[in-house]
C-alpha cells in the first residue's frame, strides 16, 4: 500500500466534465491529480454527442472532435404528420466523443494536471484537513479537495453524505448504416417512446445515430422503431447500447472538502438528456467557488455551499422544467399529439412564435410559450 504527496485537488472521474474541471483548477496554479477508472479516456461511451453551439463558444472545446453541423431538425407526430425547424446557422454539432474527450483531457494534462488511468477509487474518507482516496488496488492518494465527477457511477456519494440525483430514465442507442438520413429526425408517440422522443441523428450521408430516453423498456421500444424503419436501414444486425441517465438536480452536491459537478449532482437536461453542456456549467462554477475557498483559506462545507446556490440558480428550473414536459407528454395521447402538430401547421404565427424562442440548450422559454399557447388551443 502506497501512500504519495498531499494534492491541491483530486478529481474522481475523466469524463470531459472531469476533464474541464481538472484543466481549469491546474491552469489556475493548483496541484491537481485525476483518477479514471478506464484504461483509456473517452473509451466506453454512450451518447449521441450533439452538442450546442454555445457550449464551444463558451468553453475551450477541441474543434476536431465536430463530425457536422445541425441546422434543421423534423419532428414526426405519431401519425408521421411533420414540422420542421430551420435556422440560418449551426445551432448545434454532432461529435466524436473519443475525440472530444481525449482533447479536453490533453488540454489538462498541457496545464500540468496529472491524468492516472486504470484507477478506480473504491473508498473516500474526509478528515478535518484533507481527503483521502483508496483505490481498487489498494493504493492511496490523499489532497485538500476532492471532486467527484463520476457519472452515474454514485458508490462514493453514501460515503460522504452527498446526495444523488432523485430519478433515472434509461438512455439506449445503437449506430446504423442508414439511407435518406439528411438531418435530426425525432419522433413522438407512446407507440414509439412514452412521455419522450427517439431520434435519428445523421453522422454522414448514409451513417446515424438512432435512440431514445424512456423511464422503463427502452431497448424494446427501440427495437421496434428500427423494425418500422426496416426498409431504410441498410444493417439488419445493430448493437444497442444502455445507460441509466441522470434525471433532476441532487439537492446536496457539497460536504467538507468534496463536491459533485456533472451527471454525479444531476446537471443534464432533462428534456433531452444531454449532460455535457450543463455538466460544464456546473465545472466552470466549481472551478470559480473553489478558487475563492482556497485563497480565503476554507474549505469547509459552509465555504464552499455557495457552488450548491450559483449552480442551482443557472440550470435548476431548465431541469425542473424539462421535468414537467415530459409529466404532460406521459399524459397525452396519441392523437392529442397529432391534434398539437395540425394545429402548428395551420396556425403560422404561434408556429413562428415558438421558433423565434427555441435555444438549443435552454428550453424553459420555449416550453412556457408552447404551454400557454397550447392553454388557447385546448379552450
Amino acid at each position: 500500500m502506497v501512500m504519495s504527496k498531499m494534492y491541491d485537488v483530486i478529481v474522481i472521474g475523466g469524463g470531459p466534465v472531469g476533464c474541464y474541471t481538472a484543466y481549469q483548477l491546474a491552469e489556475a496554479g493548483f496541484d491537481v491529480a485525476l483518477f479514471e477508472e478506464d484504461e483509456e479516456i473517452g473509451k466506453k461511451v454512450v451518447c449521441t454527442g450533439v452538442i450546442g453551439t454555445q457550449a464551444f463558444r463558451e468553453f475551450f472545446l477541441p474543434q476536431q472532435a465536430i463530425i457536422c453541423e445541425v441546422k434543421s431538425i423534423t419532428f414526426f407526430s405519431p401519425s408521421s404528420l411533420t414540422l420542421r425547424y430551420t435556422s440560418s446557422k449551426a445551432i448545434a454539432y454532432v461529435v466524436d466523443r473519443s475525440i472530444l474527450d481525449k482533447g479536453i483531457a490533453k488540454l489538462a494534462r498541457e496545464k500540468g494536471a496529472e491524468i492516472q488511468l486504470g484507477q478506480q477509487v473504491r473508498k473516500i474518507k474526509i478528515g478535518q484537513d484533507k481527503v483521502e482516496v483508496e483505490m481498487d488496488k489498494g493504493d492511496r492518494e490523499k489532497a485538500k479537495v476532492a471532486i467527484l465527477s463520476t457519472g452515474v457511477n454514485y458508490s462514493l456519494h453514501s460515503q460522504i453524505g452527498l446526495d444523488t440525483p432523485p430519478s433515472f430514465v434509461q438512455g439506449v442507442q445503437t449506430e446504423v448504416q442508414i439511407e435518406n438520413s439528411k438531418e435530426p429526425e425525432i419522433y413522438l408517440g407512446n407507440s414509439i417512446s412514452p412521455g419522450s422522443f427517439t431520434w435519428i441523428v445523421p453522422l454522414n450521408e448514409n451513417r446515424a445515430r438512432i435512440g431514445n430516453l424512456t423511464k422503463r423498456k427502452g431497448i424494446l421500444y427501440l427495437r421496434r422503431f428500427l423494425e418500422r424503419l426496416n426498409e431504410r436501414l441498410r444493417e439488419k444486425q445493430t448493437q444497442i447500447s444502455y445507460k441509466p441517465v441522470a434525471y433532476g438536480a441532487a439537492k446536496k452536491c457539497v460536504a467538507h472538502r468534496v463536491l459533485s459537478v456533472g451527471e454525479a449532482a444531476g446537471q443534464v437536461k432533462t428534456t433531452t438528456g444531454g449532460g455535457i453542456f450543463y455538466g460544464l456549467i456546473g465545472s466552470r462554477i466549481a472551478a470559480q467557488v473553489l478558487i475563492k475557498a482556497f485563497h480565503r483559506g476554507d474549505l469547509t462545507k459552509e465555504s464552499l455551499a455557495e457552488y450548491d446556490k450559483i449552480w442551482k440558480d443557472r440550470l435548476e428550473r431548465e431541469i425542473n422544467m424539462g421535468c414537467r414536459v415530459r409529466e404532460i407528454l406521459e399524459k397525452m395521447s396519441d392523437k392529442g399529439i397529432d391534434r398539437i402538430f395540425k394545429w402548428l401547421q395551420r396556425v403560422g404565427s404561434a408556429r413562428d412564435l415558438i421558433q423565434k424562442e427555441v435555444n438549443f440548450d435552454f428550453h424553459s422559454k420555449v416550453i412556457s410559450l408552447g404551454m400557454k399557447l397550447l392553454r388557447k388551443f385546448i379552450q
